[in-house]
């Protein structure tokens, strides 16, 4: 069957009737990279590499770390070279280092944000997916495997209310009943010719960090969160950070599971689903991407600088997918669109909507 080529007014049109439901978002670390490369990970591989040098590793750590020096020197990605560790120790010296790097440039924009000096890209994006959320489904459920705490502090800043789970005082523990109370708004509504009152959910986000984050620890037997020892963490509290490798450990599956339970439950009721930055590395998460876009035909937006082989794979097998990403000519800051529905790439030189924040003025018109 012959397709249709793809115009600027028919992609425009489509990416507008996308927002006309309220999507699951997934953001990634081209959402930190936007603000900062040293959020990405060439910037923490570099880091790896010259802190290591230091340690002093036993002999069958320093032949695992070989390994991993080697494979990064013959091109393989950070995730697939750390992947091959299973030393437990060394793992955690590898996290405690990943922690310490993230954590130290995420204080530099925890201030700079807070200040309104800079924002984080997409903000003002938010805020109009919060602002109109329907009546009927307040919530906006929000997942990433990011570390920092960008989101968190471009919320605050802009008075978009979240949650990620955990509730108390300094030492904050997951309990997502808590939450639902707390975020409970009382109303009054006309029943059968009187007014009544009710509850309902205030507009909020909801916010899984898969990986865990820089305020997230393993202290007393449980995982808390405390932002008093993010940016320089005791001794005697252990980072809830999943790096690679760390998976295969029974400690950190369970880690995962608390982090992953009430992500999975929201990822199974979803058929809408948005992509800002994501590189779709993890495995674990790929398996509910790939049933939803592939094999139940959910609709997806990718909205991301550059594209890969693994999206443009995915691309090819998911029936209503669309692809906002950078163009692929030299000096040029355009964008390319892509739906397999259509015959061809739509090229728009003079358009930078692969940057959220254009995205949202041209597309959202906010």
């Amino acid at each position: 069957m012959c397709k249709d080529d793809l115009t600027y007014n028919i992609a425009a049109e489509a990416l507008r009737n996308f927002f006309r439901e309220k999507p699951f978002v997934f953001f990634g670390t081209g959402m930190s990279c936007a603000l900062d490369n040293r959020f990405g990970m060439d910037a923490l591989r570099d880091e790896l590499l010259c802190q290591m040098n230091g340690h002093s590793l036993k002999r069958t750590q320093q032949e695992e770390w070989d390994r991993v020096m080697q494979s990064l020197r013959s091109g393989t990605d950070l995730e697939s070279a750390l992947d091959g560790v299973s030393d437990y120790a060394l793992l955690q010296k590898i996290t405690a280092i990943t922690g310490c790097f993230v954590a130290s440039v995420d204080r530099e924009y925890a201030f700079r944000i807070a200040n309104g000096e800079i924002e984080w890209p997409a903000t003002h994006f938010l805020k109009r997916l919060v602002g109109g959320l329907p009546e009927g489904d307040r919530i906006l459920h929000v997942l990433t495997p990011n570390y920092d705490m960008l989101f968190e502090y471009a919320c605050d800043h802009s008075g978009i209310p979240y949650t990620n789970g955990f509730v108390g005082g300094v030492e904050r523990r997951i309990d997502w009943d808590a939450v639902e109370r707390a975020l409970l708004s009382p109303e009054r509504v006309y029943q059968r010719g009187k007014m009544k009152p009710t509850y309902k959910n205030r507009k909020h986000v909801r916010l899984y960090k898969v990986h865990g984050s820089l305020n997230y620890f393993f202290h007393q037997g449980v995982v808390i969160e405390n932002n008093a020892w993010m940016w320089n963490p005791p001794d005697f509290a252990q980072r809830v950070m999943i790096t690679p490798g760390l998976s295969k450990y029974e400690t950190l599956q369970r880690y995962r599971q608390e982090l992953l339970s009430k992500a999975d439950i929201a990822i199974e009721r979803e058929h809408h689903f948005l992509f800002l930055g994501y590189g779709f590395n993890d495995k674990h998460i790929e398996e509910y991407i790939k049933r939803k876009l592939v094999n139940q035909g959910c609709a997806g937006l990718i909205i991301t600088r550059d594209s890969n082989p693994r999206i443009e794979s995915l691309l090819l097998q998911a029936a209503n997918l669309w692809l906002v990403c950078k163009s692929q000519e030299a000096n040029s800051n355009g964008t390319r669109i892509f739906n397999k529905m259509y015959a061809n790439w739509l090229s728009i030189p003079e358009k930078v909507l692969w940057d959220i924040s254009q995205f949202t003025k041209e597309i959202l018109g906010g």
